[in-house]
């Protein structure tokens, strides 16, 4: 993804795309189940782990398959349809982190988001609807912010009714073309 503000693949990952394998994905599952007994769920610390949704299918189709009973919980983008998101649950995943980031379209087309109010209203509703929990973060003060678009990131909440909210201030990190936008501006 794209997203001007996100260091990740500044410091951490690069714009390129790479993932693991379902199989490895896993394994590692069945290796925390059988090695860690104390792990009560496990997190995927990926935010790119549901671009694909072959990939979270194949992982969850592998978890019910090897019966691996374990809670777990990701990252993800408000693109997922039902039909994934009931089998994440299936397979035990219990809530999604969601960076909706803005109720404005304005703004959310200018941090290249990639998504639009109305895609996350729908991801939003067949999360509910599949029985996970959503984390919903937003962001106050990104390029364009005007009292009039922070209400409207206002109402958005009010009507997605995430389980768990957070909203950060926009931070300018190193690297990110927020942070040129910043010092340029």
């Amino acid at each position: 993804n794209r997203c001007t503000f996100c260091s990740w693949p500044v410091t951490l990952m690069g714009k390129k795309y790479r993932s693991r394998s379902a199989k490895n994905i896993v394994d590692e599952f069945e290796y925390i189940t059988k090695e860690l007994p104390d792990v009560k769920e496990i997190f995927i610390e990926d935010d790119s782990f549901t671009i694909s949704t072959k990939l979270v299918r194949d992982v969850c189709q592998e978890l019910i398959r090897r019966k691996i009973n374990i809670v777990w919980s990701c990252n993800s983008r408000a693109t997922l349809d039902y039909e994934t998101l009931k089998l994440m649950k299936d397979a035990g995943c219990r809530l999604l982190i969601v960076g909706y980031e803005s109720g404005s379209d304005e703004i959310l087309l200018a941090i290249k988001k990639g998504v639009n109010k109305e895609q996350m209203k729908k991801f939003n509703a067949a999360a509910k609807k599949a029985g996970l929990l959503v984390h919903g973060d937003f962001i106050i003060g990104l390029p364009g912010e005007t009292k009039e678009t922070a209400e409207k990131t206002l109402q958005f909440i009010k009507e997605l009714k995430p389980n768990i909210l957070q909203v950060a201030v926009a931070t300018p990190l190193p690297g990110t073309e927020f942070y040129n936008y910043v010092k340029e501006n």
